[in-house]
């Protein structure tokens, strides 16, 4: 390098704030207060003027890089998310073994279909359709629905023959559920498939959760029962992880304040996690989230109001992986019927079906190619943005309707705005970041 033209790298963020100044690399994660001096050298570009053990620093933190790797971080970020989109032996498998729910959530997909639940024909299918994908060796298994639980006697019965009937490993196992139909002898058999993760969701508080999430027989009350069906998973496995996920929108936020300081009292279960889950619900158009909706550009302000009110937010910038299943080619959701989907909100809409196991086709090419190809996290306008390296590349379905279907949905990490960017720097310069063990990441 020592030959070639230095210059700054254009993940290199300077501020200033009063008389300091500061200096970032979304590359490395290098962030330090520096001197004037030098700030003023780097914002000039007066390289030259730096001495060799200065210059040396900067380089190993890649804050100067030559002219010729101005791209090298792109192109190897690019290079991986390739490599796990189309060269990759494990396959991401989430199966719906039926669309029913016990629950009358208004904001779900499943009341406005036709609820189907997987028969023993299509389990066949499934198991040829596995066996059928011989470059696979593992797989990452989820369940999903509508409501798994509804049937864990099916979970239990397609997890055995996944085992027995074909040569793949699951590396991973999931279920995301309501938990309320959990009893000894759903607890046994979460056990005995060795489920690794299970993602529940509520809308809050108790009051705020009971509104809307309701059973669908005579709107009683959930709450309760979930919660205590939580810690009956917790106490009976204690190698499973429990991730709620707390629903919130702009009106409910301080409901998930409430929670997290119940569910991470010194009493409470070590397996138990919580997150807050930022709600989409479309516009009447389709085209937009509503006004309730957080939006990504409204995520700083809703993450430091976390903060304030004592919910240890870790707010550093950190590499993220690019991309979604939308772009991996070994990655399907599997309906009830047999039916292929690319993302987790198309499931039950036909217009978006990719293929089927049942005759092992792919098809809708026009969407599928248009979801892998042309809803890339990895677009060429972002290369030179400052946080590039600090981006996931937005919703891929979101880039898709934006596209497509007239969508206006916001993409961009909001630490693109350099405002937001400083702020939440000079956070972190005042925060002692080993207060408390759980921090809840700023994920945007």
């Amino acid at each position: 390098m020592d030959n070639q033209k230095l210059i700054l790298s254009p993940y290199t963020f300077l501020f200033e704030d009063n008389e300091d100044c500061y200096l970032f690399n979304s590359e490395s994660l290098f962030f330090s207060r520096i001197d004037r001096k030098l700030y003023i050298s780097l914002y000039d570009r007066d390289l030259e003027s730096l001495d060799k053990d200065t210059l040396d620093f900067l380089k190993e933190k890649r804050i100067i890089i030559s002219a010729e790797e101005r791209y090298n971080c792109y192109n190897h970020l690019k290079t991986r998310h390739l490599t796990s989109a189309y060269g990759d032996d494990t396959m991401s498998l989430i199966i719906a073994p039926t669309t029913a729910c016990n629950f009358a959530c208004p904001y779900c997909f499943e009341p406005k279909k036709n609820p189907k639940t997987i028969t023993k024909e299509v389990e066949d299918k499934l198991i040829e359709y596995i066996n059928n994908q011989t470059h696979i060796k593992n797989i990452s298994l989820t369940w999903y629905g509508g409501e798994p639980l509804l049937v864990p006697e099916t979970i239990r019965r397609i997890y055995d023959r996944i085992i027995s009937e074909t040569e793949k490993t699951i590396i991973s196992h999931e279920i995301i559920s309501n938990t309320f139909l959990v009893d000894d002898e759903v607890i046994k058999i979460l056990g005995d498939i060795k489920i690794n993760t299970m993602q529940v969701s509520i809308d809050g508080t108790k009051d705020h959760h009971d509104a809307t999430r309701f059973l669908k027989a005579d709107k009683s009350p959930t709450f309760e029962i979930i919660e205590r069906n939580i810690e009956k998973i917790a106490k009976a496995l204690p190698e499973l992880h429990i991730s709620i996920r707390v629903n919130i929108r702009k009106e409910n936020w301080r409901d998930f304040v409430e929670l997290y300081h119940k569910y991470h009292g010194e009493d409470w279960h070590a397996n138990i996690g919580l997150y807050p889950g930022i709600i989409r619900e479309d516009s009447s158009d389709g085209c937009r989230m509503k006004h309730s909706c957080f939006q990504l550009s409204d995520l700083p302000d809703l993450y430091f109001k976390l903060a304030e009110n004592g919910v240890n937010v870790n707010f550093f910038p950190a590499n993220r992986f690019k991309g979604c299943m939308l772009q991996r080619a070994n990655a399907f959701i599997v309906g009830p019927e047999g039916e292929l989907y690319k993302c987790w909100n198309d499931v039950s809409n036909p217009e978006k079906r990719v293929g089927s196991i049942m005759d092992n086709k792919l098809r809708n090419y026009t969407l599928l190619m248009r979801y892998m190809h042309e809803c890339e996290p990895i677009r060429t306008e972002c290369r030179n943005c400052h946080v590039y390296p600090v981006c996931d590349g937005g919703c891929g379905q979101q880039q898709y309707r934006n596209r497509f279907e007239n969508g206006e949905f916001q993409l961009c990490t909001p630490l693109k705005d350099k405002e937001n960017m400083k702020r939440i720097l000079l956070y972190c310069s005042r925060e002692n970041p080993n207060k408390q063990n759980k921090r809840l990441n700023f994920g945007v």
